[in-house]
């Protein structure tokens, strides 16, 4: 049984998916309810406070938006005034919401609350150093104000020690152990070359592109499968159905919208290549490409986000955006008969440093830290 530390109770600030439905809901709310989830299987009381989100940037949405921020203030005030032993946890998300954030973590610091300020997402060094000393003040002052920092990038691990002395926990998207199981090598063996897909459904992941690999594989010769698993609007769906149909792969890219991962799980054990072509500016660490390596799935990516850190094979990265370059990346690994030897690599990468048994104890090291420090 976990040791219990109900004494150190967890205010957790942070996006969940509650107050987002559908294709906007991603892997941001996924990573942040599994951090829950760990926390309180280690004996810990979370109090969680949703992060609202901004529905437009009309004016109306935006007084609104002030409006719950303010709610959610002097929610932290009785909280804090209520027991200064609780710990405060920020998801971090800078930019647009440093102000917010950096004035929470400056009202835990007056009420002698310890705080823990997690970065998320990609992109922080980026906002930082192109951003004017206005951000930079607000960035610098809520790192700095944090009892402790936590990286989901291992980049920030470096530059924050070396831009502001300050020592962070690297902190990764990680897979539940529940999740991990044997992995099928015995798909390699198949005719027909299974792709996959699944997550947002959006332009900012690029899925349209992905149907273009398809195209250029089937011109190559092979036998294509692509399965597109993730909650889409109306109008991209009609782009990217009239895409396949436009290159004659209609019956070849199936659609299968949302899905529970239970459900998803049994296509990954089938797919052969996860195709993330992502450009999203603030790709972090990816759910979908963990999990799917996780289930050894061969990853073909972009540069985006921590791609490269993660995968951490060169032959696995694309560094343009050319389907040709992908279809070719994933022609030479099929062709030379190496995708069960790609497979087992991406899978054993995610069991020795992506899953919950080894990712939690940096999590409860820095937690525990904490109550030392009291």
């Amino acid at each position: 049984m976990k040791e219990s530390h109900n004494s150190d109770t967890i205010i957790f600030y942070a996006p969940v998916g509650n107050l987002t439905k559908g294709f906007k809901s991603g892997g941001a709310e996924a990573g942040c309810r599994k951090t829950i989830e760990v926390l309180r299987k280690n004996g810990y009381e979370v109090l969680l406070v949703e992060k609202p989100a901004k529905k437009s940037d009309s004016k109306l949405d935006q007084v609104i938006l002030f409006a719950q921020l303010f709610k959610i203030w002097i929610r932290l005030i009785f909280y804090f005034v209520k027991n200064k032993n609780y710990r405060f946890h920020v998801a971090g998300f800078y930019l647009n919401q440093i102000v917010f954030e950096w004035f929470f973590i400056k009202t835990a610091n007056l009420f002698g609350v310890k705080t823990v300020y997690e970065i998320r997402n990609g992109g922080m060094i980026e906002a930082y150093e192109s951003r004017g000393k206005f951000y930079q003040y607000f960035m610098r002052s809520t790192l700095l104000s944090s009892s402790m920092v936590l990286c989901q990038g291992y980049d920030y691990v470096v530059f924050l020690n070396e831009k502001f002395n300050k020592s962070s926990v690297y902190y990764p998207n990680y897979i539940m152990d529940d999740f991990v199981g044997p992995n099928n090598l015995k798909r390699g063996q198949d005719q027909v070359l299974r792709l996959i897909y699944f997550g947002r459904v959006v332009p900012d992941k690029n899925v349209d592109f992905t149907i273009d690999v398809c195209h250029k594989l089937k011109q190559l010769g092979f036998q294509i499968n692509l399965d597109i698993i993730g909650s889409y609007e109306d109008e991209y769906y009609t782009l990217l159905s009239n895409r396949a149909a436009d290159y004659g792969i209609k019956n070849e890219v199936i659609f299968h919208g949302r899905m529970d991962f239970k459900d998803i799980y049994k296509y990954l054990q089938l797919a052969h290549f996860f195709v993330f072509p992502s450009k999203e500016k603030r790709e972090g660490h990816s759910n979908s490409l963990t999990e799917a390596m996780g289930c050894g799935v061969v990853p073909i990516t972009s540069t985006a986000g921590f791609n490269e850190s993660i995968v951490n094979d060169p032959k696995l990265v694309v560094h343009e955006y050319d389907p040709a370059l992908y279809a070719a990346a994933i022609a030479e690994i099929w062709n030379n008969k190496t995708w069960e030897s790609f497979s087992d690599k991406v899978y054993q990468r995610v069991l020795s440093n992506y899953v919950e048994k080894v990712v939690e104890k940096s999590l409860l090291s820095g937690y525990d830290l904490l109550r030392i420090k009291q």
